[in-house]
């Protein structure tokens, strides 16, 4: 073990009474030591707190850049704490207690609004345990066995210290910052309610954007961005895990959308995140989608969706900006869409499907018996008829997509023609056929349609 001081060099403080160490029982001999050490170390308490607070100047720039008041009062205050808990716990030999450390606690919350980052802050508190482990070794008799081994002794509950305080230290921070976050959502929760709902032209909406020091545009885009969890006004328990994918894709959609003019307005919405992109001119909305493309493709990874509404002009329509935007992403939950934006503009006849009253009517029409007779003959009707619709009716396309013979494409569309009545050359039946695809490609429950078969 290496240590500050010389073999033989005296340590002040409190002594043990060694006269009749022999007759003691080993333990109880390390215990007088531990006191011993204790008791040397309770009288350099405000020294030791001085130290720390140096040590935290030296090597964390948050602390180095803060004004003497900050640090030789407050910084100093907190770590003067700390040491005074974990002396009487292990003068006492108690077990160290969360509410022991509430000075801690309020001073890591004040931290946030002093400009320190977490970071800095828990590279504080591991520069605290150094210290205090550095000045129990100071106050050991390094050429005296007993010591040592006491010193030993008190390891383990100075690791406790630590950790618990780091813990305490790092609650107390993050419960702040979700204060002021929370302060600043429901502001920025409360202006997108307002805007959505019309109201963009009023002196609360104003208002509420000074406050948040945003400058509001006469147009926007509304980009919507999900999880595959249901949103909050259809399951209201929404889970941890969701909440804390919703926070990243804030961030996410702020570091990658970034108008050429007004400010971005993002926010949370019924478990959804809602951004809200300004724009003024038509290559604004191209620049936009890109944008939004890019912000898709990051997402990918987390399992989120992303939708855009069409560009309207004026907050009076920004309602139904919002409307297109959630149909789009709801669209591309269903079809599985990710790393790719969904544009409402390209969604439109599936939106439409997916309303329409008649569409039971036309899967049992269309695809129904088709699906039906897939799984009992093991054939690919459904498939034909999808690449054929994809290849833009192209019989040769088609085959070479299923790689099968042109000749079995025609066979199969006959078959289909046979089993649905409807003709896959004639225009309108291969529209009705076409719309029974984009069912069941919107529709997420397909075990309904499918009779149990995938």
């Amino acid at each position: 073990m290496t240590h500050s001081q010389s073999p033989g060099r005296e340590v002040a403080g409190s002594e043990p009474d060694v006269s009749d160490a022999g007759r003691k029982p080993p333990d109880a001999v390390r215990q007088d030591m531990v006191q011993a050490i204790l008791g040397r170390l309770s009288g350099q308490l405000e020294t030791i707190a001085e130290r720390m607070v140096e040590r935290y100047r030296e090597e964390i720039i948050d602390y180095k850049l803060a004004d003497h008041d900050f640090l030789y009062r407050d910084v100093y205050g907190v770590s003067l704490a700390g040491l005074q808990v974990a002396m009487g716990n292990l003068e006492s030999g108690r077990t160290p207690s969360v509410e022991e450390f509430e000075g801690v606690r309020s001073g890591a919350g004040r931290r946030v609004h002093q400009a320190v980052s977490l970071e800095s802050f828990l590279h504080a508190v591991r520069l605290w345990g150094q210290v205090l482990w550095q000045s129990v070794l100071s106050c050991t008799h390094a050429d005296v066995a007993a010591e040592r081994e006491a010193a030993l002794m008190l390891v383990a509950p100075i690791l406790e210290h630590i950790d618990l305080l780091s813990v305490v230290a790092a609650r107390g921070y993050l419960d702040e910052l979700q204060t002021v976050w929370s302060d600043r959502e429901v502001v920025r929760h409360d202006l997108l309610e307002a805007l959505i709902a019309g109201d963009g032209d009023s002196e609360r909406v104003r208002r509420l954007a000074r406050s948040l020091r945003v400058r509001l545009s006469q147009s926007y885009l509304v980009v919507v961005a999900r999880t595959d969890e249901p949103p909050a006004e259809e399951m209201p328990d929404q889970s941890l895990d969701n909440r804390a994918a919703l926070r990243r894709v804030v961030e996410a959609a702020r570091a990658r959308l970034r108008p050429r003019a007004g400010s971005l307005l993002v926010g949370m919405r019924h478990g959804e995140v809602v951004a809200l992109y300004p724009f003024e001119h038509a290559g604004e909305v191209e620049v936009a989608f890109e944008a939004c493309s890019g912000l898709a493709r990051d997402l990918e990874g987390a399992g989120v969706s992303v939708g855009m509404s069409g560009s309207h002009r004026g907050l009076a329509l920004l309602g139904v900006s919002y409307s297109e935007a959630v149909e789009a992403v709801a669209i591309a939950v269903a079809t599985g869409a990710r790393g790719r934006l969904v544009a409402f503009d390209e969604v439109l006849v599936d939106s439409i499907v997916r309303s329409s009253r008649h569409a039971e009517r036309i899967l049992d029409d269309t695809v129904t018996p088709l699906l039906a007779y897939d799984a009992e003959h093991h054939s690919e009707l459904v498939a034909t008829l999808r690449a054929f619709v994809d290849s833009s009716f192209n019989l040769t396309k088609s085959a070479e997509n299923l790689s099968v013979h042109p000749n079995t494409v025609v066979y199969r569309l006959r078959r289909i023609r046979e089993l649905t009545g409807r003709d896959p050359h004639a225009p309108d039946d291969l529209l009705l056929l076409h719309l029974g695809l984009k069912l069941i490609d919107l529709t997420p429950d397909r075990t309904r349609i499918t009779g149990g078969n995938p």
